[in-house]
């Protein structure tokens, strides 16, 4: 078995892929196509399996289609990152398979957010389809602050992020909660608690995790989502509705696990390094 590692930055999650690598004595190459080009060519099906860690949506993205074209399997596929990589079309699917989602509105004009913001209602959320790490997703406590949203949004130079996505805000516990799901099992979920001065509670934003335990409900929700798009190592963000119960608010094509190995003590890469020999060695 030879695996493909493709990189653009590494990270504390590509040491640890790393060193389960090693340790299982899997043969692997790593390719940082922030710095090599990955060329259309036939040789490079001599991977059996490509592991798509880009930081970069797009780099993401075109990996997997390249490796795909040459025959290799892709976790991700280039059709999860793809959903994944764009939350409308990740609401799309899971409204669609009646999984439970925020209220949410998308507007793709000035004229249409105002519009949006009036059915929602205020406080709300704001935020475009691309993007991770909670950046660009706005809490509106009113108009003035959606007009200043919009006006930001109308200058920037990439189409996507002048559209948005209006969102009930969900207020209902401090925390939100990340689950990793492989293949078809749950590894766990714990727990993001927002930190002070800020409402968000993405790790990278300074969220504290702690553990939690894991009900049938949730195992069965981040399971089924994990499905619907198509992804076979994803983490799920789940928000707490005082009325719905669990909602499914993001699911991330490559995700981070270092706040989930905090809380958990599970080694993820050694679970997905385990996953792909018994699955995909020959």
């Amino acid at each position: 078995m030879k695996v493909a590692l493709i990189v653009d930055i590494i990270r504390q999650e590509e040491k640890l892929l790393i060193k389960a690598l090693n340790d299982r004595q899997i043969d692997y190459d790593v390719i940082n196509v922030g710095q090599e080009p990955i060329p259309f060519n036939k040789a490079l099906g001599k991977y059996d399996v490509g592991i798509i860690r880009p930081v970069s949506m797009y780099r993401a993205l075109y990996s997997s289609a390249v490796l795909e074209a040459s025959g290799v399997h892709t976790i991700n596929s280039t059709e999860a990152i793809s959903t994944c990589g764009d939350k409308i079309l990740t609401y799309s699917k899971l409204f669609r398979n009646g999984v439970p989602i925020p209220d949410s509105i998308i507007a793709a004009s000035p004229d249409a957010v105002m519009k949006a913001y009036e059915q929602m209602g205020f406080p709300l959320i704001d935020k475009p389809p691309i993007g991770s790490w909670g950046r660009m997703v706005s809490l509106i406590r009113d108009v003035y602050e959606g007009k200043t949203i919009i006006e930001h949004r109308e200058m920037l130079n990439n189409s996507a992020l002048k559209v948005h996505i209006v969102q009930e805000y969900i207020k209902y516990k401090e925390r939100d909660i990340r689950c990793i799901v492989i293949g078809d099992n749950l590894l766990g979920c714990y727990a993001r608690n927002i930190p002070p001065n800020e409402w968000r509670a993405n790790v990278a934003l300074g969220g504290n995790p702690t553990p939690i335990q894991v009900d049938d409900t949730i195992r069965e929700l981040a399971i089924k989502s994990a499905k619907v798009v198509k992804g076979e190592f994803v983490s799920i963000d789940v928000l707490e509705h005082p009325t719905k119960g669990y909602v499914i608010n993001e699911l991330n094509d490559v995700p981070e696990f270092k706040g989930f190995l905090l809380a958990t003590g599970i080694n993820v890469a050694e679970k997905l390094v385990d996953y792909i020999i018994k699955t995909y060695r020959a």
